[in-house]
């Protein structure tokens, strides 16, 4: 953890934390524009430790709100993508750097969305997106693409968002179906990061002081969430994907 804790320092990681708060009562994607803040200021290694008791918390006050809206069929078909993504990123983590498996993530992704744009606008290809293998390949796509940005960028939120966009559920399955998705794939992660020491005495007692950013965050995820319609949901889901998307391929 950082030795002096600047005011410059204490704002960028309180913003971090509140999108954090903010993507478990509105909007998953909009974690994905917090971890790379987060690991700016801290450091990818010191974040990933940090934040997931954050992320937890976070989940846990999105399941108070959703917990009865998962569509379990959907979390159940990407499943298996999903454990091979994780697979598939240790094993390009032997050839390639992080860098560049963000970089071939963010350009996947940002391939995906400007697909589902076209998508909506052509009858065709709507048509033939309601068949079941496609819906098959695209839940194998997308929970594999999940699998991957998580273990690589943390940036599982983009896939999973583009996933559920594409399957078209109704805003309160959408964020049920999140909530409880990264709730378990976090709880997942614990066994893997407590051993490597990320999580520390100290993360967990600084991260006591950034519960109320996490508060404030998920507060405003609702007020926003009661506002929105279906139509400008799916739109601010899709344009953050893609911000999140060029994001990873500027910055990797």
């Amino acid at each position: 953890m950082p030795e002096a804790w600047t005011p410059l320092l204490i704002g960028v990681v309180g913003v971090a934390i509140v999108l954090y708060g903010f993507s478990k009562t509105a909007m998953p994607v909009a974690a994905v524009v917090g971890g790379p803040m987060l690991a700016a200021a801290l450091g990818p290694t010191v974040a990933a430790g940090f934040a997931l008791p954050l992320l937890i918390l976070g989940d846990l006050i999105g399941l108070l709100y959703f917990r009865q809206h998962a569509n379990w069929r959907l979390i159940g078909k990407v499943v298996p993508g999903v454990i091979a993504g994780i697979v598939i990123t240790a094993l390009l983590f032997a050839f390639a750097s992080t860098s560049v498996v963000a970089r071939v993530i963010g350009v996947l992704l940002l391939v995906s969305v400007g697909l589902e744009i076209y998508r909506r606008r052509s009858p065709a290809l709507e048509r033939l997106d309601q068949d079941s293998s496609v819906r098959r390949l695209e839940a194998g796509f997308y929970g594999t693409l999940t699998g991957v940005t998580t273990m690589a960028a943390n940036a599982g939120g983009a896939a999973m968002t583009l996933y559920l966009v594409k399957m078209r559920v109704p805003m309160l399955t959408f964020m049920g179906t999140s909530v409880w998705f990264f709730f378990i794939l976090n709880v997942i992660k614990l066994p893997f990061v407590i051993p490597l020491g990320l999580i520390t005495r100290e993360s967990l007692l600084i991260g006591l002081w950034f519960i109320p950013a996490l508060v404030v965050g998920a507060l405003l995820g609702i007020t926003a969430f009661r506002r929105m319609n279906q139509i400008w949901f799916e739109r601010i889901a899709l344009t953050l994907s893609a911000l999140a998307s060029l994001w990873l391929v500027i910055r990797g």
